[in-house]
């Protein structure tokens, strides 16, 4: 589909009344969730804090924690919006990414352009008022995206460990937050976690495209299939082992060993995700298979249920 095309849908947009489902969808809710990360320091602290005469700790955490989501939310979604608008002409050539608002012309690229301005002139001052190191933690992923937007996302290998960087500064901002150290294992575990999830894209990008795909991304066309998945393999066993020796070594889990009953969650969550990346919703984007599969978000809800029991009835004993 060409430029007429693009006139013809963004004129459209505008003459229409006030496009606020596509505006929402463009916002990508369904991304919000990789932004829990900013919790995890919060989950894996907050049986210090939950004690008969300190609940008001566990709250002020609690509250700074959900702000600081809200805040990522708003920024993030921001970051999603200037992507597009940049990249509208690539996505109509994209059998998936042609449907999105701005690709598609039901949401013109001026008033994208203007809510993004709001959603980051709203959401980082508010995030540096909260904390200021929190805050230019925000700052710096935004300005990384807006480079990664503008270029750096065409360079192989880079364009990952971009993504991987921007999952491990939600970690570290979560831990800023509520004034908690910052462990080590917070760095391997989300590190390699993002590294798995952001090698499964453009794996999932690679095969879906086929002899388009550096049309449509140029750093895809440094890549290879088997290089691909080598890349996914290594980072998903990766993964998995990374978290398993947390469980057992991190001086933040009990002694005892019992953080390893999360592990089943972890591998399940894991596994499913590969299942349908590779079977049932191959054709899906890895992030929306991710965030809306119900076994996975269930699996997720009980590693959180149970690791808050882990540690709360650890630092209880």
């Amino acid at each position: 589909m060409g430029s007429n095309y693009a006139v013809t849908g963004e004129t459209a947009a505008q003459s229409r009344g006030f496009p606020l489902v596509p505006l929402l969808v463009a916002l990508r809710p369904y991304q919000w969730p990789k932004n829990l990360l900013v919790f995890a320091a919060f989950v894996f602290s907050v049986g210090d804090a939950w004690t008969p005469g300190d609940v008001d700790s566990w709250w002020g955490m609690w509250w700074r924690t959900v702000a600081l989501f809200a805040l990522w939310s708003a920024a993030a979604s921001a970051t999603y919006l200037f992507n597009d608008i940049r990249d509208r002409e690539a996505d109509r050539m994209h059998e998936r990414k042609r449907h999105r608002p701005i690709a598609s012309g039901r949401l013109s690229p001026r008033l994208a352009g203007t809510v993004g301005v709001v959603l980051l002139a709203v959401s980082l001052p508010l995030a540096v008022a909260l904390d200021a190191l929190a805050g230019l933690i925000l700052i710096a992923y935004i300005v990384m995206m807006a480079l990664y937007t503008m270029g750096l996302k065409e360079v192989a290998i880079l364009d990952v460990i971009i993504l991987v960087a921007g999952v491990v500064a939600r970690a570290v901002a979560g831990a800023v937050v509520i004034d908690v150290e910052i462990s080590p294992w917070l760095y391997v575990c989300t590190s390699f976690g993002a590294f798995f999830f952001a090698s499964s894209k453009r794996w999932a990008e690679f095969r879906e495209l086929g002899a388009e795909a550096a049309a449509h991304r140029a750093a895809l066309r440094h890549y290879t299939g088997p290089v691909l998945d080598q890349l996914l393999a290594i980072s998903a066993a990766s993964a998995l082992l990374s978290y398993a020796l947390y469980t057992i070594e991190s001086d933040a889990v009990p002694e005892n060993g019992s953080m390893a009953l999360t592990l089943p969650f972890v591998a399940f969550a894991l596994f499913r995700y590969l299942l349908l990346l590779n079977g049932a919703r191959r054709g899906d984007a890895p992030d929306r298979i991710l965030f809306t599969d119900p076994q996975i978000l269930l699996a997720v809800a009980g590693f959180v249920v149970t690791a808050f029991l882990v540690l709360t009835l650890s630092h209880q004993g």
